[in-house]
């Protein structure tokens, strides 16, 4: 029973990823899953509750740098393979969860549509964003210190600069993503920032 209930929650996050949450029917769900509406109320209260699942499974597989992770790494260099080695795990198991690589632009504008129904996701998104950027900044203002990059930079500017480049990866298809390729081209555009920025 536990497996059709994860099943329904890939399977109903993937539709409102695609269609957005006003945009997805119930009918919309039981094509994509072949269930009837009794199978899904069997599992679930209602659609927003089938959400609230998918959501939380998708916080569940994330892989986030900590406060000690920024702290203990060296260089910024290091900072940038870690970021990348975090978003490449949370892609394999995204890929086995869900079946399919999920963008993370996307899954933060269905929260973001959503926020009025689940305001503690809206918050979520909120403070992790606001600690990925404190993590960059202390990265790069510890980097500015070693000389490793210039000291004239904006460490703001630059830390959001970096931080959207590990994020926003539109530039692959949803359904049927070439993993190697995104995370090969997102060490590229990092490679290529990390030459403009050095001493």
């Amino acid at each position: 029973m536990a497996e059709l209930r994860d099943e329904i929650v890939k399977k109903s996050l993937l539709q409102f990823l695609n269609r957005g949450y006003k945009g997805t029917s119930l009918k919309d769900l039981e094509q994509a899953t072949g269930l009837t509406k009794g199978a899904f109320y069997y599992y679930f209260k209602d659609k927003k509750e089938m959400l609230e699942a998918g959501i939380e499974r998708y916080f569940s597989i994330t892989r986030e740098e900590s406060d000690e992770d920024a702290e203990r790494v060296a260089t910024l260099r290091e900072y940038i393979d870690l970021v990348i080695r975090n978003k490449e795990e949370g892609a394999d198991l995204a890929q086995k969860f869900f079946g399919c690589f999920i963008l993370e632009v996307l899954f933060f504008q269905l929260v973001l549509e959503v926020a009025p129904l689940f305001p503690a996701f809206r918050e979520r998104i909120y403070t992790l964003s606001k600690t990925r950027l404190t993590h960059w900044e202390r990265v790069i203002l510890k980097a500015k210190q070693k000389g490793e990059i210039r000291e004239t930079l904006d460490t703001s500017v630059l830390a959001r600069n970096l931080m959207s480049v590990s994020s926003s990866m539109l530039n692959i298809e949803f359904e049927e993503p070439n993993l190697q390729y995104v995370f090969s081209d997102m060490r590229m555009q990092f490679e290529q920032y990390y030459m403009l920025i050095k001493k």
